[in-house]
């Protein structure tokens, strides 16, 4: 080898060298930054023995990726259902006390025992009274923090679509980089990197799945199979409902036009906030109100009195009523848990005769059929005594999340109980197995193409030493130059 192949040689080796340092000295700066991962420079030898960078490469493993970005869709989405969940089961917490449906019926049984024992008395009647009053303002309140569950998980989707949409428009910026740095031989790994970590945000909000193309552009599908980018962004959209009723079904999530949740979707989502969002919004809470209507149904049809002649024709509500209205649901009746009403007859606080508990004729006092205490004993105590049994009398109640259809009024609520609490229960352990799983599937795709600090550092030194051997080849091809130049002239 002549003294300038020598001299280029070495020098391309100084350039390679250089090259690779900074390289090193990337991954040791970004060795505790999320989604960074590990990047090599690229050398070949030529036929005349001398090193090039043919350029940067990043380590990457796609199956980890993929399991990482599944991973974290699951995890959203139990984590959503989970927070609504319990903003449910706070109608029926334990610390509440008496302050809960079956705690409310609980306590009206106990106050027409006490009645019944008493039926003389008209400050035990009209307690009675009051402890219809509270379960129907339970019923009530307890219907508003349904809905306002729904609505606060509509204003999360809206949420969420937003920020899908906002992360769909970054991807298609760095996805344009990314091909046209991989046409050109440029180096991509930031870009790549930053690809990854805006594809780990997006699978947090819904559910998806990558395949990628030869010149590095990606294409980017829902869980589902819909559309979200292929060369640019589709369109995600939603329109937020701005009130709640038990009548009010909200918008589904629509991607490229088509719906993404709620029964009509065709290719809908199974990950990520929006399923989450969307289970609360359009499955569980409204069975929940379903069970909290027949629970008002229920009240109604145990409490509702017939006339003398006990022709079940002659039958109309009592202490309980939907709205003003006499008449007895006949089939579940979405609201009815916020309209149910106690009689004004009965209550001594609006000009009634709590007395009537005892007499019977709530629904119409001067209608004298109905009156049962026909002598006007003041120790007449039967209609009490079946009011106080009332609950646990069986009747018929519409399917809902999963509770009986026969049953007592009493065991029926006794299983929403449970049926809420199990839900409660169910979205905690799934939510915290999915995030248990997501830190797995993070620390393993961490440890395949992440920054190793020890292997970079001694690949640091590494360089050091060959840098110092190039120059050195340098130096002492300079210094047999100079003999050689000394020696000619």
């Amino acid at each position: 080898m002549s003294l300038t192949s020598a001299l280029s040689s070495a020098r391309n080796s100084l350039s390679v060298r250089s090259a690779e340092t900074e390289v090193v000295s990337r991954n040791v700066a970004g060795v505790n930054e999320v989604g960074y991962t590990l990047k090599r420079a690229n050398v070949a030898t030529d036929s005349a023995g001398s090193v090039r960078l043919t350029g940067v490469s990043r380590t990457s493993d796609n199956v980890l990726f993929s399991s990482m970005t599944k991973a974290a869709s699951d995890a959203a989405a139990r984590s959503a259902l989970l927070t609504g969940v319990n903003a449910l089961q706070q109608i029926v917490d334990p610390a509440l006390g008496d302050a809960t449906p079956t705690g409310r019926l609980g306590a009206l049984t106990d106050a027409l025992t006490q009645a019944a024992a008493a039926p003389s008395d008209q400050t035990l009647a009209q307690n009675a009274v009051d402890r219809a009053q509270d379960l129907v303002r339970t019923l009530q309140d307890a219907t508003a923090t349904v809905q306002q569950t729904r609505k606060t998980a509509d204003s999360d989707l809206a949420s969420s679509v937003s920020n899908i949409n906002a992360l769909l428009s970054q991807i298609q910026a760095v996805n344009t980089r990314v091909v046209g740095n991989i046409a050109t031989g440029k180096d991509a790994t930031t870009d790549l990197d930053t690809r990854d970590q805006l594809l780990g945000k997006l699978s947090n909000e819904i559910g998806i799945r990558t395949t990628m193309r030869q010149d590095g552009d990606m294409q980017i599908y829902t869980d589902g199979g819909g559309t979200l980018f292929d060369t640019t962004a589709r369109e995600v959209s939603f329109t937020p409902t701005t009130s709640f009723d038990a009548n009010t079904n909200g918008s589904p999530v629509m991607i490229d036009g088509m719906p993404a949740t709620g029964s009509n979707a065709v290719m809908g989502v199974t990950g990520g906030r929006i399923f989450g969002l969307a289970q609360i919004r359009d499955q569980i809470a409204p069975a929940y109100q379903g069970q909290l209507d027949e629970i008002a149904r229920g009240l109604i049809n145990a409490y509702k009195e017939s006339n003398v002649s006990g022709d079940p024709a002659s039958t109309r509500a009592g202490l309980f009523r939907n709205g003003t209205s006499t008449a007895i649901p006949s089939a579940l009746t979405p609201g009815l848990a916020s309209s149910i009403s106690v009689a004004a007859t009965v209550d001594r606080k609006q000009g009634g005769n709590p007395f009537l508990l005892r007499d019977g004729g709530i629904s119409n006092p001067a209608d004298a059929s109905y009156k049962l205490n026909t002598t006007d004993a003041a120790s007449f105590s039967s209609r009490l005594r079946d009011l106080s049994t009332a609950p646990e009398n069986t009747q018929e109640f519409a399917m809902s999340g999963g509770s009986f259809a026969t049953g007592s009024l009493s065991l029926y609520a006794a299983s929403s109980n449970g049926w809420i609490e199990g839900q409660r229960q169910t979205a905690s352990s799934e939510s915290e197995q999915r995030s248990a799983f997501l830190n797995r599937a993070t620390q393993a795709l961490s440890g395949a193409t992440g920054v190793s600090l020890d292997t970079e550092m001694s690949k640091m030194l590494d360089l050091e030493r060959a840098y110092q051997g190039s120059a050195k080849l340098i130096s002492v091809i300079d210094s047999m130059l100079q003999s050689l130049l000394q020696a000619t002239g």
